[in-house]
């Protein structure tokens, strides 16, 4: 079962008749449970604490109110960000369509429970943050960092401009708002960033998309149609080029382009930083994604990026891609990252995608029916790709996941590691996990170069040609030629529960660590009492 926290009521919160629910402690099995997908339990039980509460609601407020009770709310959510935000200032924000886009520039001061600003929507998903533009839809620079968003629709618009006019749904990037000029100069994108309970859609480059920092955490979202139109290689949730901010840390930043603050690169670690107590604090993991559902994001066969020499690389439902510098690209993100109990499913590339990442844990995920974008760019010694995807890197883990791929390209591999481009995998480890394809004959090579000659992976250590047997799991609608549109024009997946069947060989097949769940005592992301998994929070696509 999952950790139950005390529950922590911010003044002036009024609790739902759901929520009242949750603090009585009248919990059905399900709820004491964590599902991927947003959580009621997490959002009516949030591990941070307010000390001052400010109030924003669409309808009734005015920006030039004072905002400190709900009769004198502020109209918009960007209102808030000033100089005077602090740690431990909660901005509830009521129901309604917030036509908006968002720059966080004032964020908390440490990572404690009363340390961050948190942007909390009064209902979980009911506050619906609709973009105006084609900027990202809400971003973190400059003195933005020790930011929580927990429980908004964050939506890119799709009726402004087709599958979305803004490019990232929660951004923050040097490229973006400024980058330094060598490896080791910060620029202005944030650190210490939470996207709690989130629904996130309608992105044409990608719903997350975090570079340049780190002490990322991306928990309990539904991340869906992303990353189609923008002209670049976008997927669901993406850290991409992550890189320390330690004070005197290895291949850490050791000076900043001119006005950032100075933790962007002498950050001294501190409060839940160097703790373990989930879901508060995750140490020894500086990034963490978990329990997340990413579905139907991917390059769409009319992407202005084309299509005639399979040149899509991404479209992943999740990718942990380049923990290396901007600039030499040979400096290691040296700390931990945390990849744990999410589903991604029929997405135009991999479910789960490692590429040129060292030091990522990858497990208990569940994966089934990615790859269905047929101008994918295919990896390996064969030409082959994988649901789950390891290209590249040192030192990753990767146990007690399940994969159930559906051969829409004819080459698609259950997992499928070996090297990256300079970035060769050293020292891999894989066991207990459920691979519903051969991983090793001769027609299939979806194990190749130091994976498959140290070997780092054995079946022997896995369970490879196994069926995880989920309880209503089929594919979706597939291109119907390279490059071509699915039938009928629309992309539209198929069931997606991946509840495990009671017969399923996953049911007890795990490799215990001790930063794992007590819950998670079979493989994949779905705990074996469950009837229906995950809570995807939408049935859209």
């Amino acid at each position: 079962m999952m950790r139950i926290l005390p529950i922590v009521i911010c003044a002036g919160l009024a609790l739902g008749p759901a929520q009242a629910q949750f603090a009585a402690g009248q919990l059905t099995q399900t709820e004491t449970l964590e599902v991927p997908g947003p959580s009621q339990h997490l959002f009516s039980n949030p591990w941070y604490q307010c000390t001052r509460n400010f109030y924003v609601n669409s309808s009734t407020g005015n920006d030039a109110n004072s905002g400190v009770s709900p009769v004198a709310a502020w109209q918009h959510i960007q209102h808030p960000d000033n100089p005077s935000r602090t740690g431990g200032d909660c901005i509830h924000v009521a129901p309604g369509t917030y036509s908006e886009n968002i720059r966080i520039e004032h964020g908390g001061n440490a990572p404690t429970a009363t340390g961050y600003v948190v942007y909390r929507c009064e209902v979980m998903n009911a506050c619906h943050v609709l973009s105006r533009t084609t900027a990202s839809v809400w971003g973190f620079r400059n003195f933005g960092s020790f930011v929580v968003v927990d429980g908004f629709e964050v939506d890119g618009n799709n009726a402004l401009v087709t599958d979305g006019a803004s490019d990232v749904c929660f951004l923050s990037s040097d490229p973006a708002y400024g980058a330094g000029g060598s490896s080791l100069k910060a620029g202005a994108s944030a650190h210490h960033l939470w996207i709690l309970n989130n629904i996130i859609h309608h992105c044409n480059l990608a719903g997350v998309g975090f570079q340049n920092k780190e002490w990322y955490y991306v928990v309990h979202n539904t991340v869906y149609h992303n990353a189609f139109q923008s002209g670049y290689q976008g997927s669901g949730i993406g850290l991409v080029v992550v890189q320390c901010i330690e004070q005197g840390g290895t291949n850490c930043y050791t000076s900043g382009i001119v006005g950032t603050p100075t933790s962007f690169y002498s950050y001294v670690p501190s409060g839940n930083d160097n703790a373990f107590n989930p879901p508060a604090a995750w140490s020894p993991f500086h990034n963490v994604v978990a329990w997340n559902v990413a579905y139907n994001n991917r390059i769409n066969y009319k992407n202005p990026i084309g299509c005639g020499s399979l040149v899509h690389t991404d479209g992943n439902g999740i990718i942990i891609d380049t923990f290396l510098d901007g600039f030499s690209n040979t400096l290691t993100f040296p700390y931990q990252t945390l990849v744990m109990n999410n589903v991604s499913y029929y997405n135009g590339g991999r479910g789960l995608h490692v590429f040129r990442a060292s030091n990522v844990t990858v497990a208990n995920n569940s994966v089934y029916n990615n790859l269905t974008d047929t101008c994918i760019l295919r990896t390996g010694t064969k030409g082959f790709v994988g649901d789950f995807s390891q290209v590249g890197g040192s030192n990753n883990v990767w146990i007690n996941n399940l994969s159930k791929p559906v051969p829409n390209l004819g080459s698609a591999c259950a997992l499928l590691a070996g090297n990256g481009p300079g970035v060769p995998n050293i020292n891999e480890t894989y066991t207990d996990n459920v691979l519903n394809s051969d991983m090793r004959n001769t027609t299939l090579s979806c194990i190749f170069d130091n994976d498959a000659s140290v070997p780092y992976f054995s079946c022997s250590n896995n369970k490879c040609s196994t069926d995880p047997s989920f309880v209503d799991a089929t594919p979706g609608v597939n291109a119907t030629t390279v490059g071509g549109a699915p039938t009928g024009g629309t992309w539209i997946p198929g069931h997606a529960n991946f509840a495990l069947s009671p017969s399923s060989p996953a049911i007890g097949y795990v490799s215990p660590r001790s930063f794992l769940p007590a819950q998670n005592v079979d493989a994949g992301a779905c705990h074996h009492s469950l009837t229906v998994c995950p809570n995807p929070g939408t049935t859209n696509y």
